[in-house]
C-alpha cells in the first residue's frame, strides 16, 4: 500500500522464508525498528504503528488495547537478534548489487555501496549514475566533459599529410571506376545468359508441378486407405479397452471383499482383546474417523488411520448437514441439522468395537430443544450441552444454552444465554467450562464475530475473554492441550480462508499456525494421535471437496491426507 511512512522490509529481499511472527500486523512485512503493545506483545514496526495511532485511534490494532506513542515498549532481545541475524539482499539489489548482508550491517554497507546513485558532476549533464562509475563517466563517457588540446601543432601537420592522402584517393577512385564500368558491361552480358537459363527452368518447374498433382491424387488415395485402416485398428481397441475396464471393476470388487474381510478378522481379534469395561483396547484408541452426511448427503464413512484406507458405512435414513455429533454410549450420535427442512430428532449408529454395513441406524430418544441446524453441542457428564444455532420453530438465531439430558427423563432446560446469538461457531468442553468461538450473529458473513465466552457450566456463568485476531464463522475446532485451534473458515467478505490461529484457553493470547494447503470453510475437524486432521469444505472457487490434511506438531507442518469417498461440505465427524 501506498505510504509516507517507511514500512517493514519486504519479504523477497531475504535469503530464506522469515517466519510470520516477525511480520508486522500492520504492513505484513518483514518488522522494521520493532516495537509491541505494552499488554499483549503485538509486535509492529515503529513507522507502522506510529501513524496508525496518529490517524486512527490510540488503541492496538490486534488487541483494541489502549496504546500511545509514550507506551510503546521494545520487543524482546531474542526478537532482535533474530532480525538482526537474517540475511537480506541490498537496497540497491535492482541497480546491479548482489550483496547479502546481515540485517543489522544493512544500514552500514548501503552508506558505504558502490551502487548508491549519485548525479554527474559536469555542468548541464543531470545524469544519474552508479557511485562507483562517477569518475569514469565524468572524465571519459559524459557529452558535457572538458576537452584539453596537448599540441595544436602537431595536429596542423596531421592536416596537411591527411589532404595529401585523400588527393591520392580520388585519383586512384577515378581509376576504379572506368574498370567498374568495363565489368558492368561484361555482367549485363552474362545476365543475358542467365534470363535464357531460367526461362529452361520455368519449363522443366512446370512439368514437375504435373508430376505432383498426380502425386497427390495418390497419396490422397493412400491416406483414405490408411484412415479406414486405422478406424478398424480404433475398434479393436475399444473393445479391449471395454474388456480390460470389466476386468479391473472385477478386481476392485474382489479387493473390497478382501479388505472386508481383513477388517472383520481385525475387528473379532479387537474384540478378543477387550477389556473387563467394555471399552477398545488402547491399541486401537484414536485409529478411526468417522464422518457423516454434508450438504446433499446420507452418506457415512470411517477411516482407518492404521491402514490409510476410507470405508463407506450403512447410509443414513435421509441427507443432514449443519448437524452436530458426538460419542455416548458406544454410539456415534447425529442430533439435528438439515435435511428437507430443519430437524430436531437424533439418530444413532453403534460402533462396539467399530461400526460396518451390517449396523442400522436407530433414533435415540433424547431430542434438541427446537427443531435446530448451525447449533454446537458438548457431551458433559451424561448431559449434552446446545449453544446457538438456527431455531426453527422461532424463525430466530439462538443464544440460549440449552441442557438435554442423555438418560430418562429426556426433559430439556434453558440453563443460561449468552451476550449474543450466534450460529455456525464452534464449543470445546474444557473441564467444568466451554469455549464458545466465533461464528456469525445474522446467518451472513458480514456479521462475523471474533468474540470468545467460557460457559462455567458449575456456577452457570458466561464470562468474556479476549477476543480472535479476526472475525470468522464455518471455521473447525479441535482442542489441543490447553489450547484451542481455530482452523479455515469464512472471513467477512464471505471468502475461504486457509489461516489456522492457536488460541491459549488461559491467557487468551493468539498465535498463528502455517497456512493450511487448501482455502475451506465449512470443514471438519479432529485429533487423531500426534496430528490435527481437517476434512472437506468448500474452497474459495465455491467447489465442495473430498481431499484431507493433517498437521503434525513435531514436523510443524501440513501434509496430505487420503481423500475421502465423497466431498462433504458442512458434515459432521467424530474419533472412535
Amino acid at each position: 500500500m501506498a505510504s509516507n511512512y517507511p514500512l517493514g522490509y519486504d519479504d523477497e529481499r531475504f535469503e530464506s522464508i522469515v517466519n510470520q511472527n516477525f511480520h508486522c500486523l500492520i504492513c505484513y512485512n518483514v518488522l522494521k525498528d520493532p516495537v509491541m503493545c505494552r499488554r499483549n506483545e503485538h509486535y509492529f514496526c515503529r513507522g507502522c504503528i506510529t501513524e496508525h495511532l496518529r490517524r486512527n485511534s490510540h488503541t492496538c490494532p490486534t488487541c483494541a488495547d489502549g496504546l500511545s506513542v509514550e507506551t510503546l515498549q521494545d520487543v524482546p532481545r531474542i526478537v532482535k537478534n533474530y532480525l538482526n541475524e537474517l540475511s537480506i539482499r541490498c537496497d540497491h539489489y535492482n541497480r546491479g548489487c548482489r550483496e547479502l548482508v546481515q540485517l543489522q550491517n544493512l544500514k552500514r554497507h548501503v552508506a558505504e555501496c558502490g551502487f548508491t546513485p549519485v548525479l554527474c558532476g559536469n555542468q548541464g549533464c543531470g545524469e544519474t549514475i552508479s557511485k562507483r562509475d562517477r569518475t569514469y563517466h565524468e572524465s571519459e563517457l559524459c557529452q558535457f566533459r572538458k576537452m584539453k588540446c596537448h599540441n595544436c601543432g602537431e595536429i596542423s601537420t596531421v592536416m596537411a599529410e591527411m589532404k595529401t592522402e585523400v588527393a591520392n584517393m580520388n585519383t586512384n577512385i577515378n581509376t576504379n571506376q572506368a574498370d567498374t564500368r568495363t565489368k558492368l558491361a561484361n555482367t549485363n552480358t552474362n545476365m543475358t545468359n542467365i534470363r535464357t537459363e531460367i526461362a529452361d527452368i520455368k519449363s522443366k518447374m512446370a512439368n514437375i508441378d504435373t508430376k505432383m498433382a498426380n502425386m497427390n491424387t495418390k497419396m490422397a488415395n493412400l491416406q483414405a486407405n490408411v484412415e479406414a485402416k486405422f478406424e478398424a485398428m480404433n475398434n479393436e481397441v475399444r473393445g479391449i479397452k471395454m474388456s480390460l475396464n470389466e476386468v479391473k471393476d472385477g478386481f476392485d470388487h474382489l479387493k473390497e471383499a478382501v479388505l472386508e474381510k481383513i477388517e472383520s478378522k481385525e475387528r473379532k481379534q479387537e474384540e478378543i482383546t477387550r477389556d473387563v469395561s467394555g471399552t477398545a483396547s488402547a491399541g486401537r484408541e484414536n485409529q478411526h474417523i468417522f464422518v457423516a452426511g454434508g450438504s446433499r448427503k446420507n452418506s457415512v464413512e470411517i477411516f482407518n488411520n492404521r491402514q490409510r484406507l476410507w470405508s463407506l458405512l450403512k447410509h443414513m435414513p435421509e441427507s443432514r448437514y449443519d448437524a452436530s455429533s458426538f460419542v455416548y454410549n458406544n454410539h456415534a450420535t447425529v442430533a439435528g441439522g438439515l435435511s428437507f427442512g430443519a430437524v430436531d430428532n437424533m439418530i444413532r449408529i453403534n460402533i462396539h468395537p467399530v461400526p460396518d454395513l451390517s449396523i442400522n441406524w436407530s433414533d435415540f430418544a433424547a431430542k434438541l430443544p427446537a427443531k435446530m441446524c448451525a447449533h454446537s453441542s458438548v457431551v458433559y457428564k451424561d448431559r449434552l450441552l446446545v449453544t446457538g444455532g438456527h431455531n426453527a420453530d422461532q424463525r430466530v438465531i439462538s443464544d440460549c444454552i440449552h441442557e438435554v439430558p442423555l438418560k430418562p427423563p429426556y426433559t430439556v432446560k434453558l440453563v443460561s444465554k449468552m451476550p449474543e446469538p450466534r450460529v455456525r461457531h464452534n464449543t470445546v468442553l474444557c473441564g467444568d467450562s466451554i469455549l464458545i468461538v466465533g461464528g456469525t450473529k445474522s446467518g451472513d458473513c458480514k456479521d462475523n464475530l471474533s468474540s470468545v465466552l467460557s460457559y462455567d457450566i458449575k456456577k452457570n456463568e458466561c464470562q468474556q475473554l479476549p477476543a480472535l485476531p479476526y472475525p470468522v464463522s464455518q471455521m473447525a475446532t479441535v482442542k489441543w492441550p490447553e489450547n484451542v485451534v481455530i482452523i479455515g473458515g469464512a472471513d467477512k467478505d464471505d471468502k475461504a480462508l486457509n489461516k489456522v490461529i492457536i488460541y491459549n484457553m488461559k491467557t487468551g493470547n493468539s498465535h498463528m499456525l502455517p497456512p493450511m494447503l487448501h482455502k475451506r470453510r465449512g470443514c471438519m475437524a479432529v485429533v487423531i494421535e500426534n496430528t490435527i486432521v481437517v476434512l472437506g469444505g468448500m474452497d474459495e472457487r465455491g467447489n465442495r471437496l473430498k481431499s484431507v490434511e493433517g498437521f503434525n506438531f513435531e514436523r510443524f507442518s501440513w501434509q496430505e491426507f487420503p481423500e475421502m469417498k465423497e466431498d462433504r461440505y458442512l458434515a459432521t465427524t467424530v474419533v472412535i
